[in-house]
């Protein structure tokens, strides 16, 4: 530990100590929070240096996994400690700035009180990078904490509130934070330098506008937003757009600089199960506007039925394409191939696998031979040994002529941390994929560098 060698160099020659409290502040920055805290014992100099540190990131470590399965009164008493942690550090910083805040933990509306607390405390040092992460284990959060309108002025009796830390903030990232399209719209014009933006899980996020040359923005990620009816952009800066949820209304125009896109939907309600067959074909509708300027392409495959008449647009400019993909769609592979003929420099491809079934029950059809001369690097995620996801992997090492890396990676991130016993099997079957990959790897060619993550 860091401190522990502060506290070494501390009782030999204390040079550390003599360094401006700008600096000491600076090194303890770079230190996890409890870590810097920790410091604090070394001597009477060092008892409040910590307090000045730039890098607020109440990280809950391990304690959220594991956190689903704990009786209501645990949970509410870990919720309680970790509330009463970031109040104290609050109340107990006194230096001028800071760089981030980040607090993540499953946290809802009871503690609404503390939650605008950190946002004005935050504001007040002129944060730069801003994170609220109330995650629910398992999505929505029908309890959520709201964002104050009155904060931002938009209530008639706080109408004169505005924080100068607006002017500083670079990146906001809210999970489970209740926003509307107005709150969200009053961010874009009254950060001037707010590049990204995260939100996830906004229930009352309905319509939103990005609109105007003045607005700063660079990346905007919507996820899961279930009320969004419709997205504008225009006449931004705009480099990378990401929804993932139900279909919308988008609008896009003049987006020189949109060279990222990421469009997935959603498969929760029937509904929209209904219309799924038209989700990817209206994507490449609404993106029409800028699709032949896009450099990375991310789509949902699982959500459109192969249609062999239809014909993709010839994507240029693309390097970069992912793929999220059912292996066990009959028509899977002539699919991709329909992908790959309309990227033809296409360098990299990352195929994202979701298999419904732990084994498959059907064979899929072969697909024509696609010669693909600029494909370099293969990365498949979620790999599993089965029969129809190594003919995916094959087909790709016969197509792709000049292909120079494969990278296999089978782990599920949804569960790695998890203590269920759902996550102890997948975590098995992980195990299991990199052992059968191994023999998957005596089919690569030698020209071809083979990783197993």
């Amino acid at each position: 530990m860091f401190s522990s060698f502060v506290k070494s160099m501390y009782n030999s020659v204390d040079r550390i100590s003599e360094l401006p409290l700008e600096i000491l502040a600076s090194i303890l920055s770079l230190l996890p929070l409890k870590e810097a805290v920790a410091t604090s014992v070394l001597s009477r100099h060092w008892r409040h240096v910590w307090a000045s540190t730039l890098t607020l990131d109440f990280d809950p470590e391990k304690t959220l996994f594991g956190f689903t399965y704990l009786s209501r009164t645990l949970q509410d008493k870990k919720r309680r400690r970790y509330v009463n942690w970031i109040n104290r550090v609050v109340e107990q910083h006194n230096g001028p700035n800071i760089e981030s805040f980040r607090a993540c933990f499953d946290l809802d509306c009871r503690f609404t009180s503390s939650i605008d607390k950190w946002i004005e405390f935050a504001l007040k040092k002129r944060v730069q990078v801003f994170v609220l992460d109330f995650v629910k284990i398992y999505g929505f959060n029908k309890d959520a904490y709201a964002f104050p309108r009155k904060l931002l002025g938009l209530e008639k009796e706080f109408a004169s509130n505005h924080y100068v830390g607006f002017n500083s903030l670079e990146v906001v990232y809210f999970e489970n934070v209740d926003v509307t399209g107005e709150i969200i719209e009053y961010f874009l014009s009254h950060c001037p330098v707010l590049e990204r933006l995260s939100v996830s899980f906004a229930k009352s996020l309905v319509n939103l506008r990005v609109v105007g040359p003045s607005v700063e923005l660079k990346y905007l990620v919507l996820h899961y937003c279930f009320s969004l009816k419709s997205v504008e952009i225009c006449d931004t800066k705009l480099v990378s757009f990401i929804h993932i949820g139900f279909a919308i209304d988008l609008r896009l125009s003049n987006v020189p600089s949109l060279v990222e896109v990421a469009i997935s939907g959603c498969d929760t309600d029937i509904n929209h199960l209904c219309a799924s067959t038209d989700f990817m074909r209206l994507a490449f509708t609404q993106l029409s506007c800028c699709l032949y300027q896009l450099e990375t392409f991310k789509i949902d495959s699982t959500l459109m039925e192969y249609n062999k008449d239809h014909v993709f647009p010839i994507l240029s400019n693309l390097k970069h394409f992912e793929l999220t993909a059912d292996p066990d769609y009959e028509w899977g592979l002539s699919q991709l191939s329909s992908f790959m003929k309309a990227f033809p420099y296409l360098q990299t491809l990352t195929l994202k696998l979701r298999a419904w079934g732990n084994e498959e029950k059907k064979k899929i059809h072969k697909a024509a031979k696609c010669p693909h001369h600029y494909l370099k690097v293969v990365e498949v995620l979620k790999y599993r040994g089965r029969r129809n996801i190594v003919e995916h992997v094959m087909f790709l090492i016969e197509n792709a002529f000049a292909l120079e890396k494969l990278v296999i990676d089978p782990t599920n991130w949804n569960c790695h941390h998890s203590g269920s016993e759902w996550g102890k099997r997948e975590r098995l079957k992980e195990a299991k994929a990199r052992h059968h990959a191994m023999h998957l790897k005596n089919k690569v060619p030698a020209t071809v560098e083979f990783v197993c993550l």
